[in-house]
């Protein structure tokens, strides 16, 4: 049943987009009450902070009232156990969870129940369906094959049934994989699709008959966009969110900004405790307006964006968000030429037990720095695990020396992966 569930919302998500705004914001409003009453009644850690700041959802009189709700932030989220942040009516291991990628250097576990997670997807397959891609169309995702779902009995028949290639794959494999194939559609991590496009462009590779290419999780540059859309002669859609709350906004084939989920994400721009004007940048405030299992309410989730009062040509009522900031990290390259992901080092250090923070710079082609912050789960072990990790997915004969150190250092919004060389992208 939870395909047809899926389907269900689906078709709803897609009516909502042309609602008037008016009636938006009156969805809005409605499921704001109803997910903050719910988690003030029912989830101890929202219950005790609101108590803390003198709130109560009595207070919602209407959207604006919103900014009376204090603000929560990450580092509270990996603080807090995570039975105070789900609902007292939920059995954890009834639940769904989902590890973020940690792109600041650490990972968190957020759950969904099953209606959250049908609703969550539904929302992100409204962004691709609405750009063109068909409901049996040849899709490819590439991604951490940690992620990989089990195939549901209706993608047996082909329906919205992706083939998932690993991030961790070499170009070579991925092309040859893709002959088999022959994809309409392309999806899944920026710098992966980018390594791909500069393989096949460099070794002058036949490309295929593409009808979309959807990026996601990594900061879309225009010079990487352009890299993309030449090689593969096909349109370039970003998508921007994060697993706490999933899809958030999206481009549409107008490009005139990412329009912002908020039949089911009030996003916010704010700088201190204001928001912003239109124009001008700030960081992203989310409220989940559906996940009751473990609700985030004003959670900052560290990112920084642009919003617009524009309104698209494309005829959506969904706003726009103008410009994306942050999420900016490196590739590196070992000295057989071969190109790495920045999105590798989260997927690597996550699956090492004891690691929390960490920090790897790129000195030289075969030589790494890593930095990794003391806890009471450091060992030894831990040490070499990541090393071992690290010779695995990178070669052999990358040196690397590794550090126990204190604190992380920050730089702005830290970075986990940094790169002091240059790409040779001629030798992909």
């Amino acid at each position: 049943m939870g395909a047809i569930k899926k389907f269900i919302q689906l078709k709803k998500a897609q009516k909502r987009q042309y609602w008037s705004e008016d009636k938006l914001k009156e969805y809005q409003y409605k499921k704001l009450k109803k997910i903050v009453k719910y988690s003030y009644d029912n989830v101890p850690f929202l219950h005790n902070k609101f108590k803390k700041h003198g709130f109560n959802p009595d207070q919602l009189k209407s959207l604006e009232d919103i900014s009376l709700i204090p603000f929560t932030t990450k580092g509270e989220i990996r603080k807090a156990e995570i039975s105070h942040l789900i609902s007292n009516e939920y059995n954890l291991d009834e639940l769904k969870l989902i590890e973020t990628s940690g792109s600041t250097g650490t990972p968190m576990k957020i759950a969904y129940d099953e209606p959250a997670d049908d609703f969550s997807k539904a929302i992100n397959l409204r962004s691709h369906i609405e750009n063109g891609m068909g409901y049996f169309d040849e899709w490819v995702i590439f991604a951490d094959p940690e992620h990989f779902p089990q195939e549901n009995w209706f993608q047996k028949f082909g329906l919205l049934s992706p083939h998932w290639l690993s991030l961790y794959e070499k170009p070579k494999f991925h092309y040859e994989k893709l002959k088999e194939i022959d994809p309409d559609i392309l999806s899944g991590y920026t710098s992966s699709i980018r390594i791909l496009a500069e393989y096949v462009g460099k070794n002058n590779l036949n490309t295929f008959d593409i009808k979309k290419i959807f990026t996601t999780s990594e900061l879309l540059t225009p010079q990487v966009r352009k890299i993309i859309q030449n090689i593969f002669d096909a349109d370039v859609i970003d998508h921007f969110g994060c697993v706490e709350v999933n899809r958030t906004a999206w481009e549409c084939s107008q490009h005139n900004g990412y329009h912002l989920d908020i039949d089911s994400v009030i996003t916010e721009f704010v700088r201190g405790d204001e928001k912003v004007s239109p124009g001008e940048e700030g960081e992203i405030v989310y409220t989940s307006l559906y996940n009751f299992a473990m609700p985030l309410i004003r959670y900052k989730v560290g990112d920084m964006g642009v919003p617009t009062d524009y309104r698209c040509d494309c005829g959506r009522t969904l706003p726009l968000m103008k410009d994306i900031k942050g999420r900016v990290t490196d590739y590196m390259q070992n000295s057989k030429g071969e190109i790495f992901s920045p999105i590798i080092w989260t997927t690597m250090m996550r699956k090492i037990e004891g690691i929390t923070k960490f920090k790897a710079v790129q000195e030289k082609k075969d030589f790494i720095k890593l930095n990794l912050e003391d806890n009471e789960n450091m060992s030894a072990k831990v040490v070499q695990k990541s090393k071992n990790e690290i010779k695995r997915v990178m070669g052999e004969d990358m040196a690397v020396e590794t550090e126990v150190v204190k604190n992380i250092s920050k730089e702005g919004k830290k970075r986990s992966a940094i790169s002091k060389i240059d790409i040779d992208w001629n030798m992909v």
